[in-house]
């Protein structure tokens, strides 16, 4: 396991979104009150409790690299299959600009 606290941050948010068996996942830029991470269950949006605004474009970025983008324009699509505290974590991930933030689909085992 990395020392880097993003990728370490990152691959929490993905356990836990797994965990909580969240049919969406999105990392965005906020937008008002609500936190940048925001994860979908049974139709219901919750919020992850807010880190610091400043680690969210990392926090693409590392998404963006466990998905092997290449450097090529938008939409982007990918997927992010990594073992994560003994979990496959399997995820698709979508961008469709780099303002946009990624919107995540579990896949199913």
């Amino acid at each position: 396991m990395s020392d880097n606290p993003i990728r370490r941050f990152t691959l929490l948010v993905l356990f836990q979104a797994q965990h909580d068996r969240a049919e969406e996942l999105v990392v965005a830029p906020a937008t008002g009150e609500g936190s940048p991470i925001r994860y979908k269950v049974e139709g219901t949006w919750y919020d992850m409790a807010p880190p610091p605004a400043s680690i969210i474009p990392g926090v693409v970025t590392e998404l963006e690299r466990l998905a092997a983008f290449a450097r090529r324009p938008f939409p982007k699509e990918g997927l992010i299959d990594i073992t994560y505290s003994g979990i496959r974590l399997r995820w698709i991930i979508r961008m469709t600009s780099a303002a946009a933030g990624c919107v995540l689909t579990p896949i199913e085992p």
